[in-house]
Formats: C-alpha cells, structure tokens, sequence
C-alpha cells in the first residue's frame, strides 16, 4: 500500500526525489483501492527445505466481507486447519499479503498426509 501512495504523485519535476507517504496518505491510498481489490487465498505447503503455496480460492472484490469482519472464523470453517497467506491485488497488482495460522495450526509436520 505504501508504495501506491508514493506513486500516486504523477507531475512531480524532473531531477525531484519522491518522498515517502505519511500514514496518512497511505490510509487514504488503501480505502481509495480498498473496494477495487480481488483476493486470493494460498495454502503455505512445506516439503523438507522448500516452502510452496497451493491456491485455495480466489475471490472478487465485494465478495470477500465474510474475511475481512472475520478472518480466523472464515478461513477455519472454510478451509480448515492450515497455514494461509492472503494476497490482495488491485488489478494485476500487488497489493499487500497477510498471513494466518488458522485453526491451531502450529507446524507444518501435523499437516503431513492430511
């Protein structure tokens, strides 16, 4: 999010650093985008040094409210027990991730064979 708020800014001269957003700007850049981002849902899978990620479901934007009141609750009766990273995008863009541990999920190693 903080690097669509540093961009945001299209005229500025040339030779001109850009400054970094204030939390403000930033905030005002995410509810700007906010009702315009789809989401995908991944599943982080382990097999012995390499981490992968499985998706598990993608959703468009206004469909996903029931995650966002209550991820925990959604991703758990959804999905089950798991390992989750969720990745936002606007367009074909990269938003922002957030990652959950859902259900006790606490290790990689209990979820072997499941």
């Amino acid at each position: 999010m903080r690097r669509q708020a540093k961009f945001a800014v299209r005229n500025l001269p040339p030779g001109t650093e850009r400054g970094e957003p204030s939390k403000e700007e930033v905030d005002a850049k995410f509810w700007e985008i906010y009702p315009h981002c789809w989401v995908k849902v991944l599943q982080e899978v382990k097999s012995g040094m390499i981490v992968t990620f499985h998706e598990l479901g993608t959703y468009s934007a206004g469909e996903y409210q029931a995650l966002v009141e209550a991820p925990e609750d959604f991703l758990a009766k959804t999905y089950g027990k798991k390992k989750i990273k969720i990745n936002f995008y606007y367009g074909d863009n990269f938003v922002c991730t957030i990652n959950f541990k859902v259900a006790g999920w606490t290790s990689h190693d209990e979820t072997i064979g499941a």
